[in-house]
């Protein structure tokens, strides 16, 4: 019983590790982004699809930032999106999601 508690105390590890690590990376490409045409969009308090694609880094971004799948990035920032973290473009064919961490304007 042991080995089942310690496996799955690794796996919440593991997932804590890479949530931290997609959160860092995101945090890093909103900023960059986002200093690179700061004089170019306006953000408020309801930012449209249009600003985000200029600021905000893909999921391919992300999962090449952290060395994961595009799938593994996208089940993590979705995670961050639920807990109030991220939020994201809308889903509109023919364009990726471009993701935002919440308050990384101000930093």
């Amino acid at each position: 019983m042991m080995t089942n508690n310690s496996e799955s105390t690794q796996k919440m590890t593991k997932g804590a590790a890479i949530t931290q690590e997609v959160l860092e990376a995101l945090a890093e490409q909103c900023t960059t982004k986002y200093a690179a045409v700061k004089h170019e969009v306006t953000i408020g308090d309801d930012i449209s699809d249009d600003v985000l694609r200029k600021i905000a880094p893909t999921t391919n971004d992300i999962a090449e930032t952290c060395v994961i799948n595009v799938y593994q990035a996208r089940y993590y920032l979705l995670k961050l999106m639920e807990e109030g973290l991220v939020m994201k473009t809308g889903v509109k064919k023919g364009y990726p999601l471009h993701w935002w961490l919440i308050g990384a304007d101000k930093a």
